[in-house]
């Protein structure tokens, strides 16, 4: 009789390891690109923010809609999410800049002037108007607005009124916002200020990256979400009993109002056969 195989013979105790895909690396030579560069300056460069929801395809020919062009733009999908437009004006590149941010399909748009750069964050700045508010008023002076827009990013204009303080800022997009700051004073006191960011579209309202929407955060834990369908079931809970209790007084209503044109109705009916008589 033939030897039974065990176990390990047979390869069923051994793990079957995937081979990760082969990445090659390749040296590049030396070139000189200085006409490239050159050739590239009228080039904008830009990064959907959730390519999930952003095509592409369909994101080139929209965009240059909104731009009222006096030239020809052409548009081409570079991969990983990014893009580029080529420009025949310096004068329409430089409108475009100076009307960002955009967005396209309800995300946000990254878009930057070209720059002869390696790096896998590039592009990554958008400029954003933000609002400041709960700064005490006797606060609202230049030299502190500017000073709240450098600690955001990079701070570009700020406008300062009797009834509105805000900052122009380029900002990380591939980094969460930020919509509260703590002001630290020198007399050792503090104020907590909200940053209301202007022209802004979806984004997560639990780690406000501009990515993903609060159901698909990472940050948003079993935990969370038992908590938040928790106070869904007891909104909802409350408005069905809300409801319920309206409804015996919307009939009761009903009823007293159906009751009094009946009686109206009687007692104008007596006051006819009085008169006809």
């Amino acid at each position: 009789m033939a030897r039974r195989l065990t176990w390990d013979e047979k390869g069923k105790n051994q793990l079957v390891e995937k081979d990760e895909p082969l990445i090659k690396r390749i040296k590049a030579p030396y070139v000189d690109n200085s006409a490239l560069i050159k050739d590239n300056a009228l080039t904008l460069i830009g990064r959907t923010t959730n390519p999930q929801e952003q095509r592409i395809w369909a994101l080139i020919p929209a965009l240059p809609r909104k731009w009222q062009l006096q030239g020809r733009v052409s548009g081409s999908d570079l991969g990983n999410g990014c893009f580029q437009f080529r420009f025949e004006r310096e004068e329409d590149l430089k409108r475009v800049l100076e009307n960002r941010p955009y967005h396209f399909a309800y995300w946000m748009v990254i878009l930057q002037r070209w720059e002869p750069v390696i790096s896998a964050t590039f592009p990554s700045q958008i400029p954003f108007w933000i609002r400041i508010k709960g700064l005490p008023l006797h606060f609202w002076h230049e030299d502190m607005l500017r000073d709240i827009g450098k600690d955001l990013g990079t701070l570009m204009n700020h406008e300062l009124t009797k009834t509105l303080a805000r900052i122009q800022v380029l900002v990380d997009g591939l980094k969460p916002l930020v919509k509260k700051s703590i002001v630290e004073f020198d007399s050792g006191e503090e104020s907590l200020i909200h940053l209301e960011y202007e022209r802004l579209e979806n984004h997560c309202s639990l780690c406000n990256a501009l990515s993903h929407l609060k159901k698909d955060c990472p940050s948003f834990t079993g935990d969370n979400q038992a908590t938040t369908q928790h106070q869904e079931t007891k909104v909802r809970e409350m408005s069905e009993r809300d409801l319920s209790n309206a409804r015996p007084l919307l009939y009761s209503n009903m009823e007293q109002d159906h009751t009094s044109l009946h009686r109206e109705g009687e007692k104008q009916g007596t006051t006819t056969r009085e008169t006809s008589s």
